[in-house]
């Protein structure tokens, strides 16, 4: 794994993050970006994934969300411009480009991830699921929801919409689950 890549994907990540739009939403800024990092490159490890692999998914963790910084609907696509245009200037491989684009795009809600990479990201974007700050996570994401994307919700209305979401939702990897799985039930009876 190019650590000094890594490096420089975090910096620039760190600071689109925090001089733009992302510093005024409570959620999806780079405390959530750091995190998904870290738990992909935790996961990533414990999937037994190549130093290549590895360096590809946490990049992608890095860049997943930084189109954030302009849209929240759709912002997936933006962030594999962002993520392009960054990759070309240090001579990344464009076979590994589309690999990271691709892995950026299985997080858009709603889509299936279809290899290692994506399930390792789509893993470690919802790892807060199955975490002790689930509920402090839960209200920054409530409160973001309500600030940009004018979406407010009554108690009873956000509570019923998460026990359905942590119903619904699987970890794909055997490392997430055994990871995440426990503390996501446990999140799941508090709810209830």
């Amino acid at each position: 794994m190019n650590t000094e890549l890594i490096i420089k994907t975090e910096k620039h990540c760190k600071k689109l993050l925090k001089n733009g739009r992302c510093r005024s939403l409570q959620f999806h800024n780079y405390r959530h970006t750091a995190e998904v990092a870290h738990n992909a490159n935790f996961l990533a490890q414990k999937s037994n994934l190549t130093d290549v692999e590895r360096e590809m998914v946490v990049i992608a963790a890095y860049f997943h969300d930084v189109g954030n910084i302009e849209i929240t609907i759709g912002h997936e696509k933006l962030s594999c411009t962002i993520a392009r245009e960054f990759l070309q200037k240090q001579n990344f491989p464009e076979e590994k480009i589309k690999i990271v684009e691709s892995t950026i795009l299985s997080t858009e809600m709603g889509r299936e991830p279809t290899n290692l990479l994506e399930k390792i990201l789509n893993d470690a974007d919802l790892s807060h699921l199955g975490m002790t700050t689930f509920s402090e996570r839960n209200r920054l994401l409530r409160r973001e929801w309500e600030t940009f994307l004018d979406m407010t919700f009554t108690d009873e209305e956000w509570i019923k919409l998460n026990v359905k979401f942590l119903n619904e939702h699987h970890f794909y990897t055997e490392a997430a689950k055994t990871a995440f799985e426990n503390q996501k039930k446990q999140n799941l009876t508090y709810l209830k």
